[in-house]
């Protein structure tokens, strides 16, 4: 009851923003500080979905049998219950979806890219995805202009981890001036065994027990808007080279212990337009955290650490604003960290700090930035401040730039 709570809380702070105040410390993560703003929020008018060409309609009829418009007779569409199965034939389709499921889903099978119309669709599943998509290749779904959706399924498997309420086996690509709200009580809430990319439109995980968005492949965000509550990781992806973000906005609240914001188990690269915006809240948790190098090069990025040192685990990991476990590059944009929770630092680097261009501004509990093996500054601007331990640690050969704090 007190995670459903605070989870309630803090999705209600980036919703409602613009009403906060920095000073109220019931806020959750806040000290005197946040990160979350109204700034980049409002939808680009393009790109926008291309018309469907002649589309398969699925028409939830709100606890009643879904009405089914199929033009082709190599397509076959089953129905039990709310469930529908569409089988599609070697061509590519576009599927159009609209009304409510009280107790529904939807699976495709397919071999060729699919359009995906979300077109004021409510779908809720209590046993397994609200969305399935098997086989086919690509995904493109279309976020309807003005219409708003929503999902809520939960992951099925051992784990629970496998799916999720929306979940596809080939490629996501997001686009259109649509909304689309996902929730997740059980596991991740957008699973994607492959691509995840959003160019327009508006995302929210207004719910997730596990991650947010988890892609086994790349995560790209070049536009758009993606607000997310989770008690995992709020995105997640599982390979190298694997998160690009270059424009849009990303809001991210997370509540659970080791649970970041942003996570790669491979590189991050951060520039152009980007608005990122994130708060952890977790023991042990990190803003962003790679295991390969990390690249800021351009966009506006804001993190709260407001977890404390997890001491309940054997590799007693502290919080943090960033940790890279290769190298961090800074080479434009502006970074803001503030990790106040106990022994939190604020960058932790494991291989070189190199910054030639940007601003950077950290306040942490315990380190600032602590650079394992070298800073190298040759421009820029760096403030820093540590409450309980040292403002910088580690080398620093600096031929450029400012430092205010080391």
């Amino acid at each position: 009851m007190m995670y459903k709570m605070l989870l309630l809380l803090v999705f209600w702070v980036f919703v409602s923003c613009s009403s906060s105040d920095p000073d109220d410390p019931s806020e959750p993560g806040n000290v005197s500080w946040t990160p979350f703003d109204n700034s980049g929020e409002n939808l680009q008018a393009t790109p926008t979905c291309p018309d469907p060409e002649n589309p398969i309609e699925i028409r939830y009829n709100n606890g009643g049998s879904p009405e089914i418009i199929n033009p082709y007779e190599e397509v076959s569409v089953d129905k039990n219950g709310e469930n529908v199965t569409v089988t599609l034939g070697t061509a590519e389709y576009d599927l159009l979806l609209s009304g409510t499921a009280k107790n529904g889903s939807l699976k495709v099978y397919g071999k060729e890219r699919t359009g995906l119309y979300l077109n004021g669709v409510n779908i809720t599943n209590n046993s397994g995805p609200a969305i399935n998509i098997q086989e086919g290749k690509r995904v493109n779904v279309c976020l309807v202009s003005s219409k708003e959706n929503y999902l809520e399924g939960r992951a099925t498997g051992v784990e629970k981890t496998e799916k999720g309420a929306f979940f596809s086996e080939k490629k996501l690509y997001f686009t259109g001036n649509g909304s689309l709200e996902v929730k997740s009580k059980v596991g991740h809430a957008i699973v994607v065994d492959n691509d995840f990319e959003i160019e327009n439109g508006k995302i929210i995980i207004s719910e997730a027990a596990g991650d947010g968005i988890h892609a086994n492949d790349k995560i790209e965000v070049k536009g758009g808007v993606i607000k997310i509550a989770s008690k995992g990781d709020a995105l997640q992806s599982e390979k190298a080279n694997s998160v690009i973000i270059t424009g849009g906005k990303i809001a991210a609240t997370t509540t659970g212990i080791k649970s970041h914001g942003i996570s790669s188990e491979g590189t991050i690269t951060i520039k152009e337009n980007a608005i990122i915006q994130i708060s952890v809240l977790g023991n042990g948790s990190k803003g962003i955290k790679s295991t390969g190098y990390t690249e800021i090069l351009g966009g506006t990025t804001a993190i709260l650490a407001n977890g404390a040192q997890d001491k309940n685990n054997a590799d007693t990991s502290t919080a943090a604003g960033i940790k890279v476990d290769d190298n961090l590059y800074i080479d434009g944009g502006k970074l803001t960290i503030k990790s106040p929770g106990s022994k939190a630092k604020g960058i932790n680097v494991s291989g070189d700090l190199v910054m030639t261009a940007g601003n950077v501004d950290v306040e942490a509990d315990d380190d600032g930035i602590k650079v394992h093996k070298i800073l190298k500054m040759t421009g820029g601007s760096i403030t820093v401040a540590s409450k309980k331990s040292d403002n910088i640690d580690g080398t620093i050969q600096k031929t450029g730039g400012t430092i205010n704090g080391n």
